[in-house]
């Protein structure tokens, strides 16, 4: 029984279409939207039921070197696959929890260079050694679309193949927590809200792109983030896909401790099929299964490879229908749901799909200041296809934790005037405020803390005290 029976759904219902019908959204979105509504009213809290939840089996994963066809940027098949493929990348985030304003895309990240022009590199070298226009497109926002847009060298990429260079993110409204209804009439941003990027092949669909793609004989997309620049395309994947005529691959890679937290990929008892389970759909009390990688070793790092085929299909034939996520936040002092769903849990839609462990060079984020800072060291380096590796010289991720002064990147810019050399570093803790004001080595473990208000230099704390670990490289 609902505990929003005091409500008529029909009449939340039509509440809801009325609002996302004034403000000219598609039917597609609005009727994904309801569907949501409608399983949240009926008691759907969008936690997955861990009976079902069981392990993949031996033959759903491959490792990435055991493919069959192990290809470069130069080889025959490679040039003749590179004209079935599309590469999109989502890029409708602001960063807000670093504090940032426009699309997190325009910040600086490696030698000098954005997020977008290393993206704009990787396409351009791709092209270069294949000879093939390949598309890039961005999936936006309505807070992303001006300033990705207007940054050099975007709105051209596609300029031979004709393709448009984004398509724009679809919105729905946040909802009441105690009535479901829309929180305002939509006049304001605070009454919107993204759908998740599981949106993102209503938004392809709703565009026409995805329709555009297909005619012009693009068959498949990969897909992955805009922060996580060691997501390339990689040959030997397209190759497997086409062979074995599958819909949907996902990439996974093996946990650390950082990750226990990563959506996994299982086998779902009930449907047979492979689904993907985010940490927001856990029930608390199996969050240690969750967590447990002796169980689940990889997680799935949102780098998909789609049929495109296949996927239209679905789409002008029944529903999407993506697992329900529900995102609980407060707007104005409102308890409101934000309703989503993850990209990633398309995979259990489809029939014929694949899981393939990749390397950790496959994943990169950045999420938080802590990320950027070992991105920006000599710890990852730019490789030859413009790809943001661990340098070859690390022998392990280091493990860097911030104190809430470095949160937002103002504060991270202005504390980090020299990035300190990480190489040799494995594990870096700052609590309190310090300027690096001279380019410095750490090395093993190195843990700071200063209680006072005021930022203490790097360059004096080395000379009041005998560090071992952090070395003054300008003497």
């Amino acid at each position: 029984m609902s505990k929003y029976l005091s409500l008529n759904l029909n009449e939340i219902i039509d509440r809801i279409q009325d609002l996302m019908h004034k403000h000219n959204l598609h039917e597609l979105i609005i009727n994904d939207f309801i569907e949501k509504v409608k399983k949240v009213y009926h008691g759907e809290t969008g936690l997955i039921d861990f009976r079902y939840v069981s392990e993949l089996y031996k033959d759903d994963i491959i490792d990435l070197e055991k493919l069959p066809f192990q290809l470069d940027y130069h080889s025959k098949i490679t040039k003749e696959i590179a004209q079935k493929i599309v590469i999109i990348k989502l890029n409708g985030g602001l960063g807000t929890s670093m504090g940032l304003d426009k699309a997190k895309t325009l910040l600086t990240v490696k030698d000098g260079m954005t997020f977008l022009d290393i993206i704009l590199k990787q396409i351009q070298y791709l092209r270069n050694q294949t000879h093939v226009d390949v598309p890039l497109i961005f999936m936006n926002s309505f807070n992303t679309t001006y300033d990705t847009m207007n940054y050099p060298g975007v709105r051209d990429i596609n300029e031979k193949n004709k393709i448009p260079v984004e398509f724009i993110q679809n919105k729905v409204p946040r909802i009441s927590q105690e009535t479901l209804l829309p929180i305002g009439d939509g006049s304001e941003a605070k009454h919107w809200c993204p759908p998740g990027h599981g949106d993102i092949f209503l938004s392809l669909k709703i565009s026409g792109i995805l329709n555009q793609l297909i005619d012009q004989g693009i068959e498949y997309a990969f897909i992955s983030n805009g922060d996580n620049l060691g997501a390339i395309f990689e040959p030997s994947i397209l190759a497997y896909m086409i062979e074995n005529q599958l819909e949907f691959i996902s990439e996974v890679t093996l946990k650390t401790p950082a990750d226990i937290k990563g959506g996994i990929l299982f086998r779902h008892k009930i449907t047979s099929r492979i689904e993907l389970l985010e940490t927001a759909q856990v029930p608390p009390e199996n969050k240690s299964d969750f967590e447990d990688t002796t169980k689940f070793k990889d997680f799935n790092i949102n780098n998909l490879w789609v049929n495109l085929k296949s996927l239209n299909t679905l789409l002008e034939t029944e529903s999407l229908n993506l697992p329900l996520i529900v995102n609980p936040k407060v707007v104005d002092g409102v308890p409101v749901f934000q309703l989503e769903s993850a990209m990633g849990a398309a995979i259990g839609k489809f029939k014929k799909t694949k899981v393939i462990r990749v390397p950790r060079t496959r994943f990169a984020p950045v999420k938080k200041c802590n990320d950027l800072l070992v991105r920006r060291s000599d710890a990852y380096i730019l490789n030859e296809k413009f790809a943001l590796i661990p340098n070859p010289k690390l022998k392990e991720e280091p493990v860097v934790k911030l104190s809430k002064e470095y949160d937002l990147i103002s504060d991270f810019e202005k504390y980090f005037v020299k990035i300190p050399s990480l190489l040799e570093c494995s594990e870096l803790t700052l609590q309190g405020k310090f300027i690096f004001d001279v380019p410095v080595k750490i090395t093993e473990n190195l843990s700071l803390k200063n209680d006072s208000p005021e930022p203490m230099l790097i360059s004096k704390v080395i000379e009041n005290h005998n560090f071992k670990n952090i070395i003054n490289l300008q003497k």
